[in-house]
């Protein structure tokens, strides 16, 4: 009869220790949770272009890179006019952009000129729907805008001289590399770009590489990288007169 009492004792005693040691948690998981440990949370924001507005980095500085920048013109440590045109706020501190009016711009009013000595290029006018987008710029309040353009291809399956490396390089490159052009390179006909395709000199300025003799279009803009994959392919495939 001791013996069960002892023992009865000793079960209610380890009940007593067991019931102590529960306790209510502090955070009950909710069964509806899920782990977002491992989602990426970063936002990243598109701003796609808008047809009605004028993009200074998608629109304008390959204008001037091309046309304006070049062997003692609006680049360099004595810009013509003191006038840098190599970055936005280069050519925005040089006092002849006028937001909101391309009328008392000087950088407006020289590529409409009548007088061919005072008009700019030198080479030539500027093609008239250039001319028609920086005034845009302008009177927009000439903004350093930018924007992802979205849903654009990059046509790298139908690349040809005559429709696509020649429409690069009259965008960007002729402004300076005209016939006679700068640095003796003349890229407005196939012979003369085939040239520098040959020698290496046009590939390693477009993509900026240590042993290029210049970085064109200039030290601080590259190519689209849509127009620096289409000149590869051509390059690649012999630089065909196609």
């Amino acid at each position: 009869m001791r013996k069960i009492i002892i023992y009865l004792i000793l079960v209610f005693i380890s009940f007593l220790i067991i019931q102590s040691c529960k306790h209510t948690p502090d955070f009950i998981p909710d069964p509806n949770l899920k782990d977002t440990s491992r989602i990426d949370t970063t936002i990243i924001t598109k701003r796609p272009c808008s047809p009605d507005t004028v993009y200074y980095a998608k629109d304008i500085q390959p204008i001037f890179s091309a046309y304006c920048v070049g062997t003692g013109c609006h680049s360099g440590n004595s810009p013509a006019e003191g006038l840098d045109l190599t970055t936005y706020l280069k050519a925005m501190s040089g006092g002849k952009i006028k937001p909101f009016n391309a009328a008392n711009s000087d950088v407006y009013q020289v590529l409409i000129d009548t007088d061919p000595d005072k008009r700019m290029p030198p080479a030539g006018p500027l093609p008239a729907n250039k001319i028609d987008l920086i005034k845009k710029w302008i009177n927009q309040g000439s903004k350093n805008l930018w924007c992802d353009d979205i849903g654009s291809a990059c046509d790298s399956s139908n690349v040809k001289y005559s429709t696509t490396i020649s429409k690069i390089l009259s965008d960007n490159c002729v402004g300076c590399h005209g016939a006679g052009g700068s640095g003796g390179v003349t890229l407005t006909n196939y012979n003369g770009v085939k040239t520098v395709v040959t020698n290496l000199k046009l590939w390693n300025s477009i993509n900026h590489l240590s042993g290029a003799t210049k970085a064109m279009p200039n030290s601080t803009t590259k190519l689209s990288s849509c127009n620096l994959r289409q000149i590869k392919i051509w390059i690649d495939a012999g630089a065909p007169q196609n």
